[in-house]
């Protein structure tokens, strides 16, 4: 897998990738990540993959990491 380039975004790091005829798109937070798998015969090229984050998509992408944090939290502390 080869690195590509960030996406800049405000609300967390945003990568892109490449391997095996996919590109890799890679959200990340300090502690999670969000990993979207897209099929080279999918999109036209690299730049269309960067079109695909829309600040729609990203904000859908944040409120799942809000989500994922309160499981981690309420699987850390059951009680």
């Amino acid at each position: 897998m080869y690195f590509i380039g960030e996406i800049p975004n405000a609300k967390c790091k945003v990568s892109l990738y490449k391997w095996n005829n996919k590109y890799f798109v890679k959200f990340e937070t300090a502690d999670l990540e969000q990993t979207f798998k897209i099929s080279e015969t999918e999109v036209s090229g690299e730049s269309e993959v960067r079109e695909l984050f829309t600040e729609e998509f990203v904000d859908k992408v944040v409120k799942r990491f809000e989500d994922m944090y309160g499981d981690l939290h309420n699987a850390l502390n059951p009680y």
